[in-house]
C-alpha cells in the first residue's frame, strides 16, 4: 500500500507539475482573478511538497527528539492558527527556530517544514512550524500579523514548552522567508513597527538570527524570475494587496524588506540555488544590502552550469547540497543561539 501511495503522490506531483505550466503560459497574473488562478496553482502544487517531506521523514535517525502536532496558537483560526512543536531529547530550555513555510503565500502547510525541525532537533535546537493566514482567503497583512502572535504565544509559554525566551531564531524558505525576514525588521526597526501598526513580540535582544532560504525580499522583481514563478507569485501579489496594479502599491513597499532593514537587522544566513529562478533579483540583492549594513552575514550558493541547485534545494538532504546546506545552517545557528 506504501508502494502504491508513494506512486499516486509522485504521478499527482508530475501532473501537477505540467498543469501548472499549462496554465503559466497564459499569464493568468494579466486576467485571471487570484480567487480562481491561486486555488488552481494550489491544487497542483501540493503534491509535491508531500513528496518533499516525505523524503527528509525518511532520513531521520531514530530518536532524538519529541514532536507535538497541531498546537494552537490562535484558537478560533482554524489550521491557520496552529503549529507544530519539536525539542531535542534532554533538559531544556533549548534555543528556538521558529520556521514558516513556503508556497508563494497562497498554499503550504507546516506539516511541510516539520520533518526539517526534526532533523534539527536532533542537533540540539528546538523547532516551531507555523501555519499563518494563506491567499487568496487572506490579504496583507494577515500573515505577518497572526506570525507575530504565534512568537507572541510561545515566548508566554516557554517554561510549558521547553524552549528559551532569548535564544530566538526566525527561519523561513521561500515565501515563508519573506514573513520571516519582515518579522525581523519588524522587532529591529521601531519606525517601521510603527507604520505597520504592530507590536513586535519579540525584543530586539531575544532575536540571534534570521535563517533564509531561496527567499523574496523585494517583490519588484518577481517579474524577472520565470514564467512559472511570474505567474503564480505576481497573482499572489494581487490578491494580497487587493489591486492588479500591485507594484504601485502601499502593501507592496511594506514587503519589500530589503529596503527597510536597518543595522539592526540580526546575523543572518542566507542561501538559495544557481539556478533558482528567484536567486538574480532577491538573494545577492539582500546580502548585498545587509552588507552595507554591517549586519553580520552567511551565505551559501551552490550550483553551476554543470550541475544547476533550483528552487528549494535545501529540503533534499540526500543531495551533496542540500547536505552542505543544512551543516552550514546548524554551524549558523550554533554560533549565533547555540
Amino acid at each position: 500500500m506504501s508502494l502504491v501511495r508513494r506512486s499516486l503522490r509522485l504521478a499527482l506531483a508530475i501532473l501537477g507539475a505540467v498543469l501548472v505550466r499549462v496554465l503559466a503560459r497564459l499569464s493568468p497574473q494579466r486576467w485571471c482573478p487570484p480567487a480562481i488562478s491561486l486555488r488552481l496553482f494550489r491544487l497542483t502544487s501540493e503534491p509535491a511538497s508531500t513528496i518533499t517531506a516525505a523524503d527528509l521523514r525518511s532520513r531521520l535517525p531514530e530518536g532524538g527528539r519529541r514532536t507535538r502536532t497541531d498546537l494552537e496558537y490562535a484558537p478560533g483560526s482554524g489550521r491557520h492558527g496552529r503549529f507544530d512543536l519539536v525539542l531535542p531529547d534532554g533538559p531544556g530550555p533549548h534555543p528556538l527556530v521558529v520556521w514558516l513555510h513556503g508556497g508563494g503565500w497562497h498554499f503550504g502547510d507546516k506539516a511541510d517544514v516539520l520533518p526539517y525541525l526534526e532533523h534539527l532537533a536532533t542537533r540540539g535546537f528546538a523547532g516551531a512550524a507555523v501555519n499563518y493566514p494563506l491567499a487568496p482567503e487572506s490579504r496583507y497583512p494577515a500573515a505577518p500579523r497572526q506570525v507575530n502572535e504565534a512568537v507572541r504565544h510561545l515566548l508566554a509559554h516557554a517554561d510549558e514548552y521547553g524552549i528559551d525566551p532569548s535564544r530566538v531564531v526566525l527561519a523561513g524558505d521561500s515565501a515563508g522567508a519573506q514573513v520571516a525576514a519582515e518579522l525581523a525588521v519588524l522587532t529591529t526597526s521601531p519606525g517601521y513597527a510603527a507604520r505597520t501598526d504592530l507590536a513586535p513580540a519579540l525584543a530586539p535582544e531575544q532575536l540571534r538570527g534570521a535563517l533564509l532560504f531561496c527567499g523574496i525580499f523585494d517583490p519588484t522583481g518577481l517579474d524577472d524570475s520565470s514564467r512559472m514563478f511570474e505567474a503564480v507569485l505576481e497573482s499572489a501579489m494581487w490578491s494580497l494587496t487587493g489591486t492588479r496594479r500591485w507594484k504601485d502599491s502601499e502593501v507592496c513597499e511594506r514587503m519589500s524588506v530589503r529596503t527597510h532593514a536597518t543595522a539592526a537587522f540580526p546575523p543572518t544566513f542566507l542561501s538559495a540555488g544557481n539556478q533558482d529562478p528567484l536567486t538574480r533579483r532577491q538573494t545577492p540583492p539582500m546580502a548585498l544590502r545587509l552588507g552595507e549594513l554591517g549586519v553580520a552575514l552567511d551565505e551559501y550558493y551552490p550550483g553551476d552550469e554543470a550541475a544547476p541547485i533550483n528552487h528549494e534545494f535545501q529540503f533534499w538532504l540526500g543531495t551533496p547540497e542540500g547536505a552542505e546546506a543544512f551543516e552550514r545552517a546548524v554551524a549558523f545557528l550554533e554560533r549565533v543561539a547555540g
